[in-house]
């Protein structure tokens, strides 16, 4: 078994109580992933939501080529981009912009996308999300070749295009939805280059991982070839119980799905106040504690995934939390934490 070590997801939010700037935010993020891929880190990812009243990073591809300049070696993920709000032709242009100022080292995280109030600012139709992101993939696949090509689907149509130039890496980058539904898990066996999940119990990996074996070997894939990337809330400190200093990121990444799902940052009710979670449900959500603790809970998931590669990406920066704490968490995570998972 091999297991990489990823940072993220990186979203740039900001609590309203925040004295940070956004600008700092991002500037920061840079100076974060620069000393990820310094420790040793493998790669690094970023997420997407539009119209978010604390500033959700809405463009991806933007940050991970500011990445792609400060950093050498370290690979660059989405995760994810949400394909009903993307031309699948500007996204596979931008994609491979960002693949050869990076050398290849880009990761294309895709998704479906939820939030009904993302569907109505850009007009797109919910029902169709399957369908789009499925197409999408066939779209980007086309494109990379850099011939011109013709493409009927039913959300999707390009007539005679070219997308030059074509990105560093042969054939593109590599392709993972993410999701958890069982027709996008089975979708991602077939059609993708793995998946991206964010599970918390080993039972629940095995059952994903059972159902992307069930779409590749469906069509004649090989399961062990696809990779697999599990995401995961960590924070490893050895200073004292570091909750106070994760707790109020923690309720803004985590009780913002709940506040959008209520219908939060929408023209009804055109603010965001994230829903607060009970403390024990927030610990079960992220793996908090000194080292040891962290590789208690880590090791467990890590090990369901059994012989197959595993792309482990642990999140070690909520939002407004300043960079020479997150800097020590990285550092710390890099020196005890990371060793033991990679050698299982």
């Amino acid at each position: 078994m091999g297991v990489r070590v990823g940072i993220g997801l990186f979203t740039a939010q900001l609590p309203a109580s925040s004295k940070r700037t956004f600008g700092q935010e991002y500037r920061e993020t840079l100076e974060l992933v620069r000393l990820a891929e310094r420790v040793g880190f493998d790669s690094a990812w970023v997420s997407e939501h539009h119209g978010s009243s604390d500033g959700y990073l809405p463009s991806m591809l933007p940050l991970l080529a500011a990445l792609a300049a400060v950093t050498e070696r370290i690979e660059l993920g989405t995760g994810v981009v949400l394909t009903s709000f993307h031309d699948p032709l500007r996204l596979a242009e931008d994609a491979a912009v960002v693949d050869l100022l990076s050398g290849g080292r880009l990761l294309l995280g895709l998704g479906n996308g939820w939030r009904e109030e993302e569907f109505r600012m850009f007009g797109a139709s919910k029902a169709e999300r399957g369908a789009r992101t499925e197409e999408t993939v066939e779209v980007l696949r086309r494109a990379w070749t850099g011939r011109r090509f013709s493409f009927e689907g039913r959300t999707l149509a390009c007539d005679r295009v070219k997308v030059t130039p074509q990105p560093a890496r042969p054939g593109g980058p590599p392709i993972l939805p993410g999701g958890h539904d069982r027709k996008e898990v089975l979708r991602a066996g077939r059609q993708a280059d793995g998946y991206v999940t964010d599970e918390t119990g080993p039972d629940e990996v095995r059952s994903n991982l059972a159902l992307v074996d069930e779409g590749a070997t469906s069509v004649g894939r090989d399961p062990d070839a696809l990779m697999v990337v599990l995401l995961q809330n960590v924070f490893a400190w050895r200073d004292g119980d570091p909750w106070s200093l994760i707790r109020e990121g923690l309720v803004q990444q985590l009780g913002t799905y709940e506040a959008w799902g209520n219908g939060a940052d929408t023209p009804e009710l055109d603010r965001l106040d994230p829903f607060e979670p009970a403390d024990e449900d927030l610990r079960l959500s992220t793996a908090v504690g000194t080292p040891e603790e962290v590789l208690a809970r880590l090791l467990p998931l890590v090990r369901a995934f059994g012989d197959r590669d595993l792309h482990l990406v642990v999140r070690l920066h909520y939002p407004g939390m300043d960079l020479e704490t997150a800097a020590r968490a990285v550092e710390l995570f890099a020196a005890e934490v990371t060793p033991t998972l990679k050698s299982g």
